[in-house]
């Protein structure tokens, strides 16, 4: 099974003053013409799919092309939410997308949301973690001891019941963090991502039960630890810091 992993659209971003709805498009028919020429089974979109909370209108319709040429394509689509983006916004529809193999978790509920495909080698879990504070987490497990990020990503992870003798992917949008220390930013993310405290981090072994992490947030591809987890970065460069900077 083929997975290709995206993140970090920011879709109706604009940079200066200059709309990038048209280059976006671009990007996005480009993704579709890969999706295409590589036979990919499964697309992960580790969230940050709008740039704003409230999206434009033009910003609302490239997504609906997106997603609708993904579905055309016969492809499993999986797509959670980003500190950018709105999750009651995302959400909305999710029930109608699900039958057509596109499957949105836009915020979490006390429980990870998980859906099982399958191909040659046997059954595949797919579980789809949206942007969580930890307060979020702290309003289902009140008993717990929930201070950090890194607190909130693994109670969730502790309660999801993860059989690491299967195979299991990953999608979440969080800051995380491997022994070599932060993840090396695009220059373009958030002032609160590109200032993050220590409360705000989380640590990359606590997915080891995963086989591979496809994570969202920080706009430079780059593994974090191990091979398996990764941020996909942006698909565009989206201020002059990142001039320089090699897409994935």
């Amino acid at each position: 099974m083929k997975v290709l992993h995206l993140s970090d659209l920011h879709i109706g971003k604009s940079v200066n003053d200059f709309n990038l709805i048209e280059d976006q498009k671009y990007m996005l028919e480009q993704i579709l013409g890969l999706i295409k020429s590589r036979d990919i089974d499964v697309v992960l979109i580790a969230g940050d799919v709008y740039d704003k909370t409230v999206p434009s209108e033009e910003a609302v319709r490239l997504l609906d092309y997106f997603l609708c040429s993904l579905s055309e394509l016969d492809v499993e689509t999986f797509m959670i939410s980003g500190n950018h983006d709105s999750d009651e916004r995302l959400h909305f529809g999710s029930a109608l997308f699900e039958a057509r193999k596109i499957h949105i978790c836009a915020k979490y509920d006390g429980h990870l949301y998980t859906k099982q495909l399958s191909d040659g080698f046997g059954s595949l879990n797919i579980w789809l973690l949206p942007f969580v504070k930890a307060s979020q987490v702290k309003h289902f497990y009140p008993d717990e001891e929930i201070r950090s990020y890194d607190d909130a990503v693994r109670t969730v992870l502790a309660h999801a019941e993860i059989d690491p003798s299967e195979r299991n992917i990953l999608a979440a949008h969080q800051f995380v963090v491997g022994k070599s220390g932060d993840p090396k930013t695009g220059g373009s993310e958030s002032a609160a991502v590109l200032s993050v405290g220590a409360v705000e981090k989380t640590g990359a072994d606590c997915f080891d039960d995963f086989d591979y992490v496809a994570l969202g947030h920080i706009h430079s591809p780059q593994q974090i630890g191990k091979e398996t987890v990764r941020y996909s970065g942006s698909l565009l460069k989206y201020s002059l810091s990142e001039a320089d900077n090699e897409k994935s």
